[in-house]
């Protein structure tokens, strides 16, 4: 009697012990993660990606367990012959049964399917992956499959938002189920539903925090404006004052274009679409701030100086106002100024727009940024030898000052051409590079000159000076 009890006792323990092993292992599957997690005494012990069922055959959903373990699986297709163990199995190396009929987590023949929807329904897994997962696991693990479109984690201090794609289009993505998801994670979305729904397309299953407002700045007025995802959505009324700008229908026009509005919002536009169609860039910092200047030139307005790394100024009008040779084709990107081959011309609205260091380089002007009044101001400055006015004007460029080549022979010096090619000059022993713009003129550096001659250069508002006042 104490023999059967002892006995009765054993079997008892060993299957509670049994019970604990099994209990200890849980799998977590997201379908439209493609994602299965493996933890062990809720630790997370592996994350593995997986195939889905197709939307006509989804994986089932719910609280299972794996029933049986099976190494080389013989695949049974309905209404066809066995297909044996090997490299024509699509169920891999094993098969994790569930307590579901038909269906399991299984390896595969067919690697590329990983991180699809493609199966009848089952888990497909990498060979190596489901051989893992067979060696750890046992008959009774816990399984859950479930329909969670959206992920949160813990990252920079905030919690932060994935979406992933709604494989089975049940209609889940929503901005009322992503507040509510949110909230529930401790965080409170500051923005409009609109601006939500704009984050859920834009995730494409990364991680960022919720939409929030962001300062947007144009010309020194403040505008409200939002961080998305990765991406900034500015209001396009901020613009009506500096691009020509127009709303048929909720239909928006910035320079006669059309504006690729955001897709729930048709009021604004993301930054990224406003630097490549508009060429209005910006500066991003804690606030998003548009300087948007207009340009002249001998007091005839240029119009907008357009923005993408650097700004750009319409070399279009500035030879209308110059009177200089310009041709160009727009189609096939190529210009000409008095006969000299634009590098790397660019065009917007069929003119022909030039950086100020491109404005030097071919036409030999200068710019001046005017924050204080957002004027830029193109132009060159008369140059004066002992006070005569010479017949070619000089300029400023990035801080340094450029007078005609030929204020040597002015000075009495010898200008000797070495390299017509690449503009390179000998004067008193010095080689000097050249720089031709306008024309036939050529230009040097203003501090050559004064380094050669011994004359002083001084550069006022009225012109440059050379040994004179």
């Amino acid at each position: 009697m104490k023999n059967m009890q002892r006995l009765k006792l054993i079997v008892i323990l060993v299957l509670v012990i049994s019970h604990l092993s099994i209990a200890s292992y849980f799998i977590d599957i997201n379908i439209p993660e493609y994602k299965l997690r493996l933890y062990y005494e809720d630790e997370l012990v592996n994350t593995f990606p997986i195939a889905v069922g197709k939307s006509v055959t989804p994986s089932i959903l719910g609280d299972f367990k794996i029933i049986n373990v099976i190494k080389d699986p013989t695949w049974y297709p309905q209404g066809q012959e066995p297909v044996p163990p090997g490299k024509d199995n699509p169920l891999g190396p094993w098969w994790l049964g569930l307590d579901f009929p038909g269906y399991g987590i299984h390896g595969n023949n067919s690697p590329d399917s990983i991180g699809k929807a493609l199966s009848a329904g089952c888990i497909r897994m990498n060979n190596d992956d489901v051989t893992y997962l067979a060696g750890v696991i046992k008959k009774g693990t816990p399984v859950r499959l479930r329909y969670d479109v959206f992920v949160a984690t813990y990252s920079r201090g905030q919690v932060q938002i994935a979406v992933y794609p709604d494989i089975y289009r049940l209609g889940v993505a929503t901005a009322e189920n992503l507040r509510r998801f949110a909230a529930n994670h401790g965080v409170i979305a500051e923005s409009d539903d609109w601006t939500l729904t704009e984050f859920i397309k834009l995730s494409n299953s990364k991680f960022y925090p919720l939409p929030s407002p962001v300062d947007v700045w144009v010309n020194g007025k403040k505008y409200k404006g939002f961080k998305i995802a990765d991406q900034y959505a500015v209001p396009l009324a901020a613009f009506g004052d500096y691009v020509k700008y127009r709303n048929s229908n909720k239909t928006y026009y910035l320079d006669t274009q059309k504006v690729r509005s955001t897709a729930s919002n048709k009021e604004f536009a993301y930054l990224s679409s406003l630097e490549e169609d508009f060429w209005l860039g910006a500066e991003v910092g804690s606030g998003i701030n548009f300087q948007i200047y207009e340009a002249y030139l001998n007091g005839q307005s240029l119009g907008r100086v357009l923005k993408k790394k650097e700004y750009l100024f319409d070399a279009t009008k500035i030879a209308g106002v110059l009177g200089v040779s310009l041709y160009t084709n727009s189609q096939h990107g190529s210009a000409l100024i008095d006969g000299q081959v634009i590098r790397n011309p660019v065009f917007y609205n069929d003119h022909l727009y030039l950086t100020a260091a491109q404005l030097a380089d071919y036409l030999a002007l200068g710019v001046e940024m005017d924050s204080a009044h957002m004027k830029a101001v193109v132009g060159s400055l008369p140059v004066f030898y002992n006070d005569t006015k010479l017949d070619i004007d000089g300029y400023v460029y990035s801080s340094k000052t450029y007078i005609p080549l030929s204020v040597f022979e002015h000075a009495g010096f010898e200008v000797e051409w070495i390299d017509r090619i690449n503009e390179r000059v000998k004067v008193a022993g010095s080689v000097l590079q050249a720089n031709r713009a306008r024309g036939s003129n050529f230009y040097i550096d203003a501090d050559d000159f004064a380094k050669i001659t011994g004359i002083d250069v001084d550069v006022k508002s009225a012109g440059i000076y050379l040994g004179g006042s």
